[in-house]
């Protein structure tokens, strides 16, 4: 009769910080460059001036939440 071996459980595999934090960078850019080009779209239809900048700002926030939500699952790991 043989013994039952043991295998040990799968491992996830490690976040590269570094590449992370370098794409920080690059989702900040494109999202305020979207930001940008939508609100000239927005106000080429006819709104107001000022929703141009609503978007930077919207872009802002969103890109902050995301930069807070990494930084939260960095410290778990």
């Amino acid at each position: 009769m043989s013994e039952p071996t043991f295998t040990p459980p799968p491992q996830k595999p490690k976040k590269n910080k570094y590449l992370m934090f370098g794409a920080v960078g690059f989702e900040l850019t494109s999202l305020i460059l979207l930001a940008i080009y939508g609100g000239e779209y927005v106000v080429k239809q006819g709104y107001p001036n000022y929703l141009k900048a609503l978007f930077i700002v919207l872009a802002f926030v969103v890109w902050f939440i995301s930069l807070i939500t990494k930084l939260r699952s960095i410290d778990k790991d």
